[in-house]
């Protein structure tokens, strides 16, 4: 019986993982399969967290699996009924199977359906090789972070460029019809027969509880469905008011109370508001005017391209696997080794975004006001301008100009994004932070007026404290949003370094 997973039949599971190992055995280098039919015998069943998830780890007796997998991490995803799982193969699939080559763990075998005779929904997925970055951090050389930075820059740069057409997240696997009329199967209900996987998105803003329950959001065309559809998801609850559920007051955080009616009125208005602001955050309001013409065009063009990369929405430090790889003298730190780097998990919440939204850092690489931060802030700052600086390497600068455009001259658009894209406990916090918003605005684009009032005079009408414990008209930061300052283009180093001359 598994601790972290009581409910999983795990005999069931075992057979499950043994016919699928069976299935996986490669042929032998005659290009024949065995003579004989292969009979994985199943050494061990543990419990394990492996890069940063919870999964029960089945290990096979290699005698009876001469050429392997001799390993299984089986993975039990969480959120929507179905397409949940079909999150994480498709776009594992999507990434393994682009040009770039992506590596990811390979997804040996799923049941993406309930019921089934494991009594779970299950991924089951090669073990990469390598020690959880989070924990190894600590001890590497500053050689050696540079070294897993040139590689997290080149996964940035094949993420980005895994371009499709729709903003959206990739399908793959069986059981589900993702028709608006039959979207939510009967509880119970096993398929018959593999249906059409229709185009969804199912980024985290879009499933929160309770939208995880409701019908998903639909995939979108430009960058303005998907900034308007972020702030349209409170006006999903007062669709059918009388029939909405408990967790839409909900926080998420015990310590914190329960929202009120009001309170949530009030998180529908500020989303009214920003929506009001969409058009002028959807990729190009704030490029600088001192920049040429032509310049101004390019980027224009690239923020707005409708190819849209992809963007993990989750990518923290423990989901990184890193194996360090000797020289050809066996010396595993010499200038001449080299290092594996592999985003293992999480890949539900990957989707395939604006080229702004895709052109960010890793979480763990961008200051934020949390405790026991992996790397300080100082580090964080020479990380990324040696990022940048990577970006711009002969070998790498054809592939990167449109990721340093669009990262440089998105910011504003991801900081929107951000808001847009926030729980609405945080409508106070929101509306705190349109006050910098309008200071930003007025000094990069004095030529338009600010078209919403903010501040005291507006806050004042809301009584009591925000969700945070802080007063409505300070200035509070969002949760996981990158800090919106003035200074921010002027300040940046890379905008000769892109090859945009200035007037």
């Amino acid at each position: 019986m598994s601790t972290f997973f009581p409910h999983v039949n795990i005999n069931a599971l075992k057979r499950f993982a043994v016919a699928t190992a069976a299935a996986e055995h490669p042929p032998r280098a005659t290009g024949r399969r065995p003579p004989i039919k292969l009979s994985p015998v199943v050494a061990s069943v543990e419990d394990v967290k492996w890069a940063g998830e919870k999964m029960i780890q089945i290990t096979f007796e290699r005698a009876s699996l001469p050429l392997g997998p001799y390993t299984m991490m089986a993975y039990f995803p969480r959120g929507r009924k179905t397409l949940t799982t079909q999150a994480v193969i498709g776009m594992m699939t999507t990434v393994r199977g682009s040009s770039s080559k992506i590596e990811v763990p390979k997804i040996y075998g799923y049941k993406d359906f309930l019921p089934n005779d494991i009594e779970a929904e299950v991924v089951l997925m090669e073990k990469i090789p390598g020690e959880n970055l989070q924990d190894v951090w600590s001890t590497l050389s500053p050689d050696e972070e540079l070294k897993v930075c040139g590689k997290l820059a080149d996964l940035l740069l094949k993420l980005f460029n895994t371009r499709g057409s729709l903003i959206c997240t990739d399908l793959l696997g069986t059981g589900v019809n993702t028709c608006v009329s039959s979207i939510l199967l009967k509880e119970g209900q096993q398929p018959q027969r593999p249906i059409g996987i229709g185009p969804l998105l199912l980024s985290r803003p879009f499933t929160e509880r309770p939208l995880d329950t409701m019908i998903p959001q639909g995939a979108l065309h430009t960058n303005a469905e998907y900034l308007t559809a972020l702030c349209c998801r409170v006006e999903r609850f007062f669709i059918n008011p009388g029939k909405n559920k408990p967790e839409v007051l909900d926080t998420g955080f015990a310590e914190n109370p329960l929202l009120t009616t009001e309170d949530l009125m009030q998180a529908r208005e500020t989303f009214r508001r920003m929506a009001s602001l969409v058009t002028n955050h959807i990729g190009g309001f704030y490029i600088p005017t001192t920049l040429s013409p032509p310049a101004r065009k390019e980027a224009y063009l690239i923020m707005q391209d409708k190819r849209f990369g992809i963007c993990h929405g989750d990518m923290q430090m423990y989901r990184f696997l890193v194996r360090f790889l000797p020289d050809k003298d066996g010396n595993l730190h010499s200038p001449d080794s080299d290092v594996e780097l592999v985003l293992c998990t999480g890949w539900e919440h990957s989707f395939r975004a604006p080229p702004w939204s895709c052109a960010r850092m890793p979480l763990w690489l961008i200051s934020r006001p949390i405790l026991n931060e992996p790397i300080p802030w100082s580090r964080q700052a020479e990380l990324r301008s040696a990022i940048y600086d990577m970006m711009n390497q002969p070998s790498r600068i054809e592939s990167a100009r449109e990721w340093i455009i669009s990262h440089v001259y998105g910011r504003t658009e991801r900081w929107f994004e951000g808001c847009a894209s926030a729980h609405w406990m945080y409508g106070r916090n929101i509306e705190a932070n349109l006050v910098d918003l309008k200071k930003y605005w007025e000094f990069w684009r004095p030529d338009f007026e600010f078209p919403l009032e903010v501040g005291v005079q507006y806050t004042l009408q809301w009584r009591g404290p925000s969700v945070s414990g802080e007063s409505a008209d300070e200035p509070v930061a969002v949760p996981a949003i990158e800090e919106l300052t003035i200074p921010l283009l002027t300040a940046s180093p890379l905008g000769i370094l892109i090859g945009m001359s200035r007037s």
